[in-house]
C-alpha cells in the first residue's frame, strides 16, 4: 500500500481519479474486503469515496470502519437521487460526527422532473 495515498475509493469498481489531479501511486478503487490491506491509512489520505449503500455494504459501516482507524478526515458519500436528501444527510452526519469524520453527501443521476 502506498504511504502516497491521498484518496481511496471503497467499492465503487469503476471510479477513477479525474485526468491530472492525482498521480497513480495517490488513489485506489478498492472493493470493501481488500480494504485491511490498506491499513493503517497512510496519515496523506485526505479524501474516501464511497455509496451509500450498495448490495455488500452500507456508508455507516464505513464510517464506522474508518473511525476505527482514527480516520478524521473527509467521507464523500455517493447516493442516487434521493427523495429528502437532508434526511439521509443528517443521519449520516450523526455517526459520522461521533468519530470525528466530515461528511459530504453527492448525488447522481438525472435531476427529478416535476412541476414549477
Amino acid at each position: 500500500m502506498s504511504q502516497k495515498l491521498r484518496c481511496l475509493v471503497i467499492g465503487i469498481p469503476e471510479a477513477k481519479a479525474a485526468e491530472g489531479s492525482l498521480r497513480p501511486e495517490e488513489f485506489a478503487s478498492i472493493e470493501l474486503g481488500d480494504f485491511d490491506g490498506f491499513l493503517p491509512l497512510p496519515a496523506g489520505l485526505e479524501l474516501v469515496v464511497t455509496p451509500l449503500f450498495c448490495k455488500t455494504f452500507d456508508a455507516l459501516e464505513i464510517i464506522e470502519r474508518l473511525g476505527a482507524q482514527d480516520y478524521r478526515k473527509l467521507l464523500r458519500v455517493v447516493a442516487p437521487k434521493l427523495p429528502n436528501r437532508q434526511i439521509v444527510l443528517r443521519e449520516l452526519r450523526s455517526h459520522a460526527a461521533r468519530q470525528g469524520i466530515t461528511i459530504e453527501l453527492i448525488e447522481e443521476g438525472p435531476p427529478e422532473s416535476g412541476g414549477a
